[in-house]
């Protein structure tokens, strides 16, 4: 993670005020875009601190320091440092142990903070206090409405009857009905914190040698004091964990309980001393926020320059915002009570030099500078943080109206992962959902399908479009609409077109009607266009232009998907919108001229592009290489792959890319219909460093004499790879290649592989054995062994497999077999099996139809594994009759009864219905209780069978998938015409007198048919309609693999579970204000009004943050002009203009 310059606009959020909450206007949404992708200092490199503030709340090696650094600018300064701000004596912490307590801090999550109050939350034991004469072993328990903590677990438990009084309770809530009540709440508590008055819970700071927090509350005290209480536990995980629970009921409490955060007396104080030194803002708004200081922000001890011991006790400290000023004070009484003036420092709001904070953390640091002086730095925490930095920021902008944007990207350092913290209601998506619905109504076009990802993209968040759902294509003012919207926004770092046809623009020009110039300059001015390229961008077609405006103006997008956006053939323009004849453009495909152009321009941020499905000519692949060889080690992912690329063609490609060997990361030329050859492609990848994800199927073919590629390095010259899928199918693979990849699958830097295919690679039975051999049992990768004649040489694959040495994902598609044993042996070895739960055996079976033993074996398999989830038995709709299990599997099918684990099961193409009884079927389907999906396609079944596999279909609750098949229907009906035909008098007399009643009564017969499979047809869906409207078959979850693998219209509840990797095949739920998924995208809201801060009215505006990069790569080659440009003007000509750089741009891993 790298540190991230902020630039801000306007946010909004709740302020509340005395007894009444109101919306605020919070620039802590914009710094969180600001914050998309996390990023580190790099001064942290050095950092001495020992937790840092991170958004996924990462453990780091820790170290006890007794210094803390001098470099007050330093962004890991907000991370875990020593400190002398504890307000307990620190005898009382001098406990070093650091085993996990017992039991595990994991807490119930059984209550809604909505619920019961009495009922916990969230309880266990907190770090074990050795002492002189005994261990103090306290307990602690977190309710919707305070946080105690007891002496002991016993004490707790006759509080809350939920808690077990022994030790080896592990820690969550019993099933029984809370049975405490608000009377008597806390007794028998050592200390009780009220979560309505919280003001901050944050990691400690400290040296000791545990893992804090420290808890801060307003005691209710007349004395309106702060109160502190310590919380160690002995593990990072254990206390992050309360942290984040504290800080979501202190949260949830707050919306519940209106309480003033300033009590009235302390506003009073604040106004008298305004009074005393500015006498014009009497009735000046003042708003005060309760913070913590988490180290002296002055020298409260004196001329000595020490800090007094315990210097926040019995004290208050707030921060107020004046019109021009930042207030600090400290409030406390002596030990008679008297009152004590406020120790009282004063800041200028102009005079804010950084601002350092995390977007999920109280924690932040301001630090002020007058010129010529040395820095002050305040370091605070409070729950308050997101509203205070929300009021630095519109003050900045107020009081400095004419500083430029990167003024302020340079002030306001954030970090934070921005994609694990859901939208704010009201965010716009940095004004984009607002323009775009503009647009469409100004260009007088129905509403487009749209999503957000946060989840599972590598550059997140990510913009799709989406196909549209009531006809073919967009029109052309529908993509206009869209790619308008999205110009100049900085708030997407990822946009995807893929399968939206771009043809409605193919070879439109607009440029003689066209009274606006294209756009040539960045939304800031630091990237433009010479002017020979402004002039090529205006005589360019609307698809070229609107590309460059895409990628041009804005500094943010780094990834773009255009996947399958062109026909192959060129379609003509909708009339009344190309204003000329489109020219000739020679084979060149539209989307790559302009990505090319600012490629070589270097005015473009994007380094991974996905042209997958696009008609490319050799002239297109002839520029992208001459591109990678003027830039060299610039690009990151690029995706060739279905683009009818040529041997030509592909020589040239991976010419170019010899240059960019150091840098690129994901590479797919798969399915070309040019092929090259194995030692050109070596050359590349043999010097490739950082390869990620390598597709190379049907692409590359002849002999080699060494490895494709060394995943792995003997010198110690490079790191390994970090490979996560490899694709070679249909290349035979030579052996030196295969033991490179089975060396890899030995090192522990291969378990970030989660798919290798290997698919018609020539292997034999003793290469999967060695393969198998290294991937060992229950791995999580999808190992594709299909095609491959598994049965040469040795069988041994087919006992590791019984001995549990196989992956959790397995394709053996397409295995001949030549001897039915070897087929039975793997049906038992199968039926043994407690490792792979994802297996694919399409065509793959016996070498006749499956005899009497074999269709035993496999309704063993069905009946005893209990592992498998996802089964494809399908038979090859390609492959003779006698290659599919047939009748026999109709029979086998009974094992499945009382098989409970299995929950996807596909077995098309093997005339099932040829067997003329489908009873085994039909008593699967009622009985079984464990398939949530079953598909039958292609089994050729009459409208008999079908009735009667829907009649069992209704006493089957679970299923929520049946996919029914209009090639069934179809085969149905010519069945009976044939069997009707047949019937026919066959010398044809009696035909040729009443061919017309013939017909007739065949037509009725048809037409009665085909209704009655439609009438059974509605049934199922009702049928299904019903299990998935079932509350309990929503509970079902599926990882990405198993639903991308299965091919139906799903439910919209069916999400992937987290963690896995997401492809997306058009299954998110669309709407037409932008369909969001619940899991990676969240739905925007109204927008609130925006309140008046500082006496300024704010517009009712969402705006956003820019990420910058400094790469000196994407610097351009010309002279930058001292002034910022006119946009409304294009460049001189051979010279590129752009607004004065910030003095440090953000770095970012990803340029």
């Amino acid at each position: 993670m790298e540190p991230q310059n902020a630039a801000q606009s306007i946010y909004e959020g709740m302020d509340p005020q005395k007894s009444q909450r109101r919306a605020s206007f919070s620039p802590i949404k914009a710094i969180r875009s600001l914050s998309i992708s996390s990023q580190m200092s790099q001064l942290s490199t050095t950092s001495t601190s020992e937790t840092e503030l991170s958004s996924g709340g990462s453990t780091r090696k820790r170290k006890l320091l007794k210094t803390r650094p001098s470099d007050l600018f330093r962004k890991d300064d907000l991370m875990r440092r020593p400190s002398k701000a504890s307000t307990v004596d620190t005898a009382d912490y001098e406990s070093i142990s650091t085993r996990p307590t017992s039991p595990s801090l994991t807490g119930s999550q059984g209550t809604s903070i909505s619920g019961d109050f009495t009922t916990p939350i969230k309880f266990g034991a907190l770090q074990p206090e050795t002492t002189l004469l005994k261990t103090k072993k306290e307990f602690l328990v977190l309710t919707p409405i305070a946080l105690l903590r007891f002496k002991t677990r016993i004490a707790a438990a006759e509080q809350f009857p939920q808690i077990s009084p022994t030790d080896n309770f592990a820690g969550g809530l019993s099933p029984i009905e809370s049975q405490g009540s608000s009377r008597g709440f806390g007794i028998g508590a050592e200390s009780c914190v009220p979560l309505e008055k919280v003001v901050s819970a944050f990691k400690d700071e400290g040296t000791r040698p545990s893992f804090g927090i420290e808890v801060w509350w307003r005691s209710s005290d007349a004395a309106s004091t702060f109160a502190c209480v310590q919380l160690d536990f002995s593990l990072p995980r254990e206390r992050d964990d309360w942290l984040k629970a504290i800080q979501r009921a202190v949260k949830s409490r707050g919306r519940a309980f209106m309480d003033d955060r300033t009590p009235a007396d302390i506003e009073l104080d604040f106004r008298l001393i305004l009074q005393a030194k500015h006498r014009d803002q009497k009735d000046a708004q003042i708003d005060i926020y309760p913070v913590v200081p988490r180290r002296p922000y002055t020298r409260l001890g004196g001329s000595s320059g020490e800090v007094r011991k315990n210097w926040r006790d019995a004290s208050s400290f707030y921060l107020a915002f004046t019109k021009n000023s930042l207030l600090l004070a400290q409030f406390s009484k002596s030990s008679t009570g008297q009152k004590v003036n406020p120790s009282l420092v004063q800041f200028g709001l102009v005079t804010l030099s950084r601002v350092n904070t995390n977007m999920n953390d109280d924690r932040f640091d301001l630090i002020f500078r007058l010129p010529l002086d040395q820095p002050t730095k305040v370091e605070l925490s409070t729950r308050y943080y997101r509203s205070i930095l929300s009021k630095l920021f519109k003050a900045d902008t107020y009081l400095k109206p004419a500083w430029p944007l990167w003024t302020r990207r340079e002030v306001f350092l954030v970090d934070g992962e921005a994609q694990q913290i859901p939208l704010p209601n009201g965010e716009d998506y940095g004004g984009f959902k607002t323009t775009l619905e503009a647009f469409l109504e100004g260009y007088h076009c129905p509403p487009v399908d749209w999503t957000v990802k946060w989840k599972n993209v590598r550059y997140a968040p990510e913009f799709r479009l989406l196909p549209p759902t009531q006809r073919s294509q967009y029109t052309a003012h529908q993509l206009l609409a869209v790619f308008r919207a999205l110009r100049f926004n900085d708030y997407f770092k990822s946009l995807s077109f893929c399968d939206v046809g771009f043809s409605n623009l193919s070879n439109v020009f607009d440029n003689t009607r066209r009274l606006e110039s294209t756009i040539w300059l960045s939304r800031t001015g630091k990237r433009s266009l010479t002017r020979g390229e402004f002039d090529l961008l205006e005589g360019s077609s609307v698809l070229f232009q609107e590309l460059v405006s895409l990628l041009l103006g804005s500094e943010a997008v780094k990834h773009i998907d255009l996947s399958n956006v062109l026909n192959r053939a060129r379609v003509a323009p909708a009339p009344g919108i190309s204003d000329s004849p489109p020219p000739s453009n020679n084979g060149i495909c539209e989307i790559v001229p302009p990505v090319v152009l600012l490629w070589k321009s270097l005015q473009t941020r994007c380094v991974s592009v996905r042209l997958s499905g696009n008609a490319l000519s050799e002239a297109d692949i002839i520029e992208i290489g001459r591109a990678f060889q003027n830039r060299p080690s610039f690009i990151k992912s690029l995706d060739v792959s279905r683009c009818d690329l040529c041997e030509s063609a592909l020589v040239y490609f991976w010419e170019g890319l010899y240059e960019q060997r150091s840098s690129i990361e994901v590479l797919d030329t798969s399915h070309n219909p040019g092929f090259v050859e194995a030692t050109r492609v070596s050359y590349v990848l043999n010097g490739a460093r950082r390869v990620k994800r390598l597709n190379l199927a049907h692409s590359i073919k002849g002999n080699l004499n060494e490895p494709l590629f060394r995943p792995w390095s003997s010198t110690g010259s490079f790191a390994p790879w970090r490979l996560e899928e490899l694709d070679l199918s249909g290349w035979k693979i030579n052996f030196d290649t295969l033991c490179g990849i089975m060396k890899y699958l030995e090192l522990d830097e291969s378990y970030g592989l989660r798919r290798l295919t290997l698919n018609n690679c020539g292997l034999s039975g003793e290469m999967a054995t060695g393969i198998l051999c290294r991937v060992g049992g229950g791995r999580d990768i999808n190992l594709q062994l299909s095609e491959n004649h598994l049965e040469v040489g040795s069988t041994d694959w087919i006992d590791l497999i019984h001995g549990n040495e196989a992956p959790r994902m397995l394709h053996m598609d397409m295995i001949q077999f030549q001897h039915d044993s070897n087929f039975n042996r793997l049906l038992t070895a199968l039926s043994h099996n407690q490792t792979i739960e994802f297996l694919s055996m399409v065509g793959t079976g016996p070498p006749a139809r499956a005899g009497s033993k074999t269709s035993e074996l496999l309704s063993t398999f069905f009946e005893t594994n209990d592992t498998l989830k996802f089964l494809d038995l399908s038979g090859y709709s390609g492959k003779l009759e006698d290659g599919h299990l047939g009748w026999g599997l109709s029979g086998a099918l009974g094992g499945l009864k009382q098989n409970k684990s299995l929950l996807q099961l596909r077995i098309q193409n093997h005339d099932i219905g040829a067997a003329e009884d489908v009873s085994e079927l039909c008593r699967v389907l009622a009985a079984n209780r464990g398939l949530a999906m079953f598909d039958c396609r292609n089994n050729n079944f009459d409208h008999h069978q079908f009735a009667k596999l829907v009649n069992a279909l209704s006493f089957n609750h679970q299923l929520i998938s049946f996919p029914i098949s209009g090639a069934d229907r179809d085969y149905a009906i010519q069945k009976e015409r044939r069997i009707f035909m047949q019937h026919q008098d066959p010398t044809g007399k009696s035909q040729a007198k009443g061919s017309k009643t013939l017909e007739s009564r065949l037509d009725g017969l048809l037409s009665w048919l085909r209704d009655h499979w439609d009438t059974e047809a509605k049934k199922a869906q009702a049928i299904l309609h019903r299990n998935r409207e079932d509350p309990m078959n929503q509970l079902l979850e599926l990882e990405s693999e198993y639903i991308d693998a299965w091919d139906d219209d799903l439910p919209c509840w069916l999400k992937p579970t987290p963690g896995t990797n997401q492809k997306g095949k058009g299954k998110a739920v669309r709407s037409h204000s932008g369909s969001l998924d619940d899991e990676s995208s969240i739905t925007p809201t109204n927008l609130n009004p925006a309140p008046r801060v500082l006496g300024i009215s704010i517009p009712n505006r969402k705006t956003y943050m820019m990420e910058e990069a400094s790469s000196g790569s994407e610097s351009g080659p010309s002279s930058r002009s001292a002034t910022p440009p006119d946009p409304g003007s294009p460049p001189p000509r051979g010279q590129r203009v752009a607004a004065p750089a910030p003095r440090r741009a953000p770095l970012d891993l990803d340029d």
